[in-house]
């Protein structure tokens, strides 16, 4: 075998590679393979695992003043003074943890939580409480405990908390919340995409790392290379040609 057959093979080699020369490539370097993938779907596994609550409930409590204010401006006042007369007493959010057996902390309670009032065309009032969870469950029995004892609390104002002297004439839960699906994608799904990416990512780098080393590594390299077997051992004249 000739230098110059050996250069006529490897420029064969570069113009066109195999399913089997790639394969073989990756098996050569399959620690680098192997780690790339290793790596990306760990962090992906580790993302997923510890992103924020992946579920979301809501619920809506609708009320109704005995005396509606005529402006929209007066409306939405209105409605914001009873919602913070309901919910200001500390016993509110207490009593709203009870009732839906949270065992997290009142930090992580409120971060979850998602209240709000507004004011339709009609006139009419409503308070929407949205909670992120981690498990669907859990999400809808803490926005219907919170919309439960909204509406109880609101029917009790006494006509001397809110403004003008007038007190609810009624107040109900509207819609209560169900266990939807989760926002995103398991954290499983995110760790096979990143393992995917991995093993595209690792075998380009590998068959790069592999064109800028051409020749042959082995007998079982030039093998699969030439698509024959060859006998004997492939002597390394790289390092004759350069001297020479």
């Amino acid at each position: 075998m000739t230098s110059t057959e050996r250069r006529g093979w490897q420029e064969g080699r570069r113009d066109t590679t195999s399913l089997a020369e790639i394969l073989h490539v990756l098996r050569g370097r399959r620690l680098l393979v192997v780690g790339a993938v290793l790596v990306l779907a760990g962090v992906a596994l580790l993302l997923g695992l510890f992103r924020g609550p992946a579920y979301t409930a809501e619920a809506v409590v609708g009320f109704a003043p005995e005396q509606v204010p005529d402006d929209e401006n007066a409306r939405q006042a209105l409605a914001q003074e009873v919602f913070s007369a309901v919910t200001s007493p500390q016993d509110f959010s207490e009593v709203v943890r009870a009732k839906a057996s949270w065992r997290g902390t009142p930090e992580v309670f409120r971060d979850r939580l998602d209240p709000g009032v507004s004011v339709s065309e009609d006139g009419g009032m409503e308070m929407r409480v949205a909670f992120f969870g981690r498990e669907p469950g859990e999400a809808a029995r803490v926005a219907n405990a919170y919309a439960e004892t909204f509406a109880a609390r609101a029917l009790r104002l006494d006509d001397g908390q809110l403004s003008g002297g007038a007190g609810l004439a009624d107040a109900r839960v509207m819609r209560r919340a169900v266990p939807s699906e989760g926002s995103g994608p398991p954290a499983l799904l995110y760790a096979a995409l990143a393992a995917g990416v991995g093993l595209l990512l690792g075998g380009g780098v590998a068959l790069s790392l592999e064109g800028r080393t051409g020749g042959w590594r082995d007998v079982r390299d030039a093998e699969v290379t030439l698509k024959a077997p060859v006998l004997g051992a492939i002597p390394e004249y790289s390092a004759a040609e350069n001297e020479g």
